[in-house]
């Protein structure tokens, strides 16, 4: 009997220890000694994680602005060093090409020599402008007497140069004397290469032949700023008139200058 009231106090007792339990009260668990002891080792090692972290960022961010700086250093050096090498190139391009003609000057005065006192070169060939006046029969004797002849026209950049030299003038060429039909050749025999007649030239139409009525070509030079492409300035003139006259002749090797 008396162990069956034990019982049932026992039993009692543990019900009444229900209201005291945490979930009923709302009160926190109280933390066990292993629970503390295990934050309080969590809690350095966050720090020193946190730490080496920071370090390496602040590590990274110095190599990356030392890189840059040194970049930026390089990148200014190497655009000078661009810019001299740049500059020195256009300079030895400058005296290349003054080397060059020089060259050519010094080849084309061993290959083609010089020309007389009182002559004018143009390419290979020589050129005398005379200051007095003739017919054209007489002027070609006189260019023969220099051995050379009434000027042939072979382009219009000899023609061009002619006019640079003597402009506003008339001057005799080297076409034989025509009469009652055209030649298309010069003196020397050669065909013409190309025409400059002016309109209404040649005159030779209804012209009775005889030796006082013959015709030959004469050039009419013109202001430089005048002269434009396919100009006209040949003109068929009586071979008696009294005109200027330009011999040409190939430069003589024997004047080369060394």
């Amino acid at each position: 009997m008396e162990s069956e009231e034990q019982i049932y106090i026992n039993i009692e007792e543990l019900k009444g220890d229900k209201r005291y339990r945490p979930e009923e009260t709302g009160t926190k668990p109280v933390r066990t000694d292993a629970v503390a002891g295990k934050q309080t080792e969590t809690w350095p090692l966050f720090k020193v994680s946190t730490v080496c972290l920071g370090l390496l960022c602040f590590l990274l961010l110095t190599t990356a602005i030392i890189i840059s700086i040194l970049y930026k250093k390089d990148f200014n050096q190497l655009s000078r060093d661009l810019a001299n090498h740049t500059a020195e190139n256009h300079r030895l391009l400058v005296q290349y090409q003054n080397l060059t003609d020089e060259r050519d000057k010094l080849q084309t005065s061993l290959t083609v020599g010089k020309c007389p006192d009182g002559w004018r070169r143009f390419g290979c060939s020589c050129y005398f402008f005379s200051t007095s006046v003739s017919t054209w029969s007489r002027s070609k004797q006189m260019c023969q007497l220099h051995g050379a002849d009434l000027v042939i026209i072979n382009s219009q950049s000899e023609m061009m140069f002619l006019n640079k030299v003597r402009a506003h003038s008339k001057f005799w060429i080297g076409m034989d004397g025509m009469s009652s039909s055209y030649s298309n050749k010069w003196t020397d025999g050669s065909s013409l290469k190309t025409t400059y007649w002016q309109d209404g030239h040649p005159q030779i139409r209804h012209m009775r032949y005889s030796p006082s009525n013959q015709i030959c070509a004469a050039f009419n030079s013109f202001a430089v700023g005048s002269f434009v492409r396919n100009i006209k300035s040949w003109t068929s003139e009586s071979c008696n008139l009294f005109l200027r006259s330009v011999c040409k002749k190939e430069a003589d090797m024997s004047l080369t200058s060394w």
